[in-house]
């Protein structure tokens, strides 16, 4: 059963005024608690996110401790956080949605273990404002509502725990329920968890940061001075006039791309397709590259001209426009006025030396990344992160400051050491694993098949029935050497009248990894299977990608299957698609199919018998490639040569040997 009501509430509007807006709301009585420990028989029944029963405790963060601290509540060790309605109405009402994003991408994370409950419309936990009652009052009594509510529901069998930053009213609460900031949860909760403390103790510090800042403009003004103006820097426009003046065609907007090897030569793409130059940090006004940003044209008599001899390439692999240069007589030069975008994330970084020898507690990290300035952190003690590769983030840069303030994430260890090296190229390039979550998580494993030496897995009978059966074809592999993830295998067989059956058979994960399910969402973050020079981060567990999935020879597997059928010309006739069982023969290197296709009878490693079960099947398969292969490159299909850099390295990791393999096409390569 649902009643309606009205929710009222106040927004700015682009043009700077006040307006009231007034949404309907149905409050219901069935919302479930989404919890495992629920005794009141709930109906949570297709809910992705559950609370664990396992937690102690549950978690109710406040909007200031969203605001301050959400990125701690991001990391995967938090867990059982329930964001409740009120909160998240109020960041999509203040126009906060980046910080909103973030939270449903943890709550639609079954693995988090949190959820979003909508308290404003459960008519147990609706919260009615007061006459003259400030929101942030309503707000505070809707959650303590809330928290009490939990506490009862589940019978004192969890601890319910409110986080914020602000003093407030507890009258409104019972002994039951605690109360305490982000940083008295981790200490008292995580007192041993280094990443966390760090991480809430440099959030922390960014606040001392502001208040520093804050102290000197209010100390320049008081002596008639203009910090902004030494710097070079100004404030931004408002919102209305960029978007305005982009429409007026008097600014131009796009993201901001930085010289690698001069960080003070930077240029945009405008919207217009337009090419202009931003050189030197007053012109740049506080963007990093990567910020998509609003530009306001100079004078004429500022523009880049072709004595300058400046060039500007793409730092960005995905870039049209890479080692292209794009001064021309008399470039258009621009400011930055306004920022669209922010681009920000994780940055590997090391402090400055002098810094770290001036002690103190605010130092600069160097990023790793040229086109990155200078951050300015609070650290406590220094002499534990000097000569490390660390992890920060940036906050904020306030005109007065010449440079940006961040706060310190964690250390990935020391400087040219081989692990911490790595380390710092995953987080450059926002790859999710790390040196130390290589292995899959205790759920993840508890959804895999088995497959043992004692118990190897087998294909259920009433799975082989509502596939196609092509374990009586002929189906050969080939891939490169101690090859163990087996992803896709061929098969080509003559039929009457001159026609050929081609067939791709590619490994059926899907499956074994249902959507949704732990497997598939670690599946999703990592994205793929990283290769590096003495290691791998996999995609899947092994236990699939190297073994129960894997197409390897002399036992049935899952696959998924197109066959063609091609006509004497090779041209396509027939096409099937689905889902098949298998039986692969041979499991061939590269270098053993090119022998049988340039005429050996028996290829190394391979049986004599089989190897005439197979010959006649790779040169048909090569003489059908070479037609089709011939057909593209016709219509303009290019093909790359390119060199391999192999390392060796020994148990110690000490690299004792450099190689640049040329990759020479060869027959059988062009297979694929």
């Amino acid at each position: 059963m649902s009643l309606k009501s009205d929710r009222a509430f106040y927004k700015k509007t682009k043009g700077n005024s006040i307006v009231k807006l007034v949404r309907e709301q149905y409050v219901r009585s069935d919302i479930p608690c989404l919890s495992e420990a629920c005794p009141m028989n709930c109906d949570n029944n297709g809910s992705q996110a559950l609370l664990s029963s396992s937690s102690d405790h549950y978690l109710i963060p406040d909007i200031s401790v969203i605001m301050r601290y959400l990125e701690v509540l991001e990391q995967e060790e938090i867990t059982g956080v329930i964001y409740s309605q009120t909160v998240t109405a109020n960041l999509q009402q203040h126009d906060r949605m980046k910080l909103y994003r973030k939270i449903r991408q943890i709550t639609n994370d079954s693995r988090r273990k949190c959820i979003v409950f909508y308290n404003e419309i459960f008519e147990e936990t609706k919260v009615h404002r007061l006459p003259h009652e400030p929101s942030s009052d309503r707000d505070w009594r809707a959650l303590c509502v809330l928290a009490e509510w939990y506490q009862t529901h589940l019978n004192d069998s969890k601890k319910i725990i409110i986080l914020t930053e602000q003093q407030q009213d507890m009258t409104c609460l019972s002994a039951n329920i605690d109360v305490m900031s982000t940083k008295e949860y981790i200490q008292r909760y995580w007192g041993h968890h280094v990443l966390l403390n760090d991480l809430i103790q440099g959030l922390a510090d960014v606040v001392l940061l502001e208040e520093d800042e804050f102290g000197k403009i209010k100390f320049s003004n008081k002596h008639g001075s203009n910090e902004a103006a030494v710097s070079g820097y100004t404030e931004y426009k408002p919102i209305e006039d960029l978007e305005v003046g982009i429409k007026s065609g008097r600014y131009f907007s796009g993201t901001l791309r930085c010289k690698k090897d001069s960080r003070d030569q930077a240029y945009i793409i405008g919207n217009n397709g337009r090419h202009i130059i931003i050189t030197g940090n007053d012109h740049r006004n506080r963007a990093v590259h990567g910020d998509v940003v609003v530009v306001e044209l100079l004078s004429e008599n500022h523009w880049i001209h072709p004595s300058n001899d400046i060039a500007y390439e793409s730092t960005n692999a995905d870039d049209e426009y890479e080692d292209e240069s794009y001064v021309t007589p008399s470039q258009a030069a621009g400011r930055v006025v306004g920022i669209l975008n922010r681009n920000w994330r994780s940055y590997v970084a090391t402090i400055q030396e002098d810094s770290a020898e001036a002690g103190g507690s605010i130092h600069l990290a160097i990023p790793l990344d040229p086109v990155i300035p200078k951050i300015r952190i609070r650290y406590h003690d220094v002499k534990l992160i000097e000569n490390q590769r660390i992890v920060v983030r940036i906050d904020n840069w306030p005109v007065s400051s010449q440079y940006p303030n961040g706060h310190f994430v964690r250390s990935l260890g020391p400087i040219h050491t081989l692990d911490s090296e790595i380390s710092a190229i995953l987080v450059e390039h926002s790859i999710s694993v790390s040196q130390a979550s290589q292995g899959f998580s205790e759920a993840s494993l508890k959804e895999m098949p088995v497959d043992t030496p004692e118990s190897p897995w087998k294909p259920e009978e009433e799975e082989i029935n509502k596939r196609r059966d092509l374990r009586n074809l002929v189906v050969f592999s080939i891939d490169p050497p101690n090859c163990q993830d087996i992803d896709d295998a061929l098969s080509i067989k003559e039929l009457e009248n001159g026609k050929v059956e081609l067939g791709v058979h590619i490994a059926d994960v899907s499956y074994f990894v249902k959507e949704n399910y732990i497997t598939d969402l670690e599946a999703r973050s990592r994205g793929t299977t990283v290769y590096l020079a003495d290691r791998r981060f996999d995609m899947l567990p092994s236990v699939l990608s190297e073994r129960v999935c894997s197409l390897r020879h002399h036992v049935d597997r899952y696959s998924v299957s197109v066959i063609w059928t091609l006509d004497k010309h090779y041209n396509i006739v027939d096409t099937w698609f689905g889902r098949t069982i298998i039986h692969s023969s041979c499991e061939m290197e590269y270098e053993q199919a090119q022998q049988l296709l340039n005429g050996k009878q028996v290829a190394t490693g391979l049986d004599a018998s089989l190897c005439k079960k197979l010959k006649p099947r790779i040169e048909k398969l090569a003489e059908v490639l070479r037609v089709i292969r011939d057909r593209r490159l016709s219509k303009g299909a290019l093909e790359l040569e390119g060199s391999e850099i192999k390392f060796k390295i020994t148990d110690k990791h000490e690299i004792t040997d450099i190689n640049i393999l040329f990759n020479i096409i060869k027959d059988i390569t062009q297979l694929y």
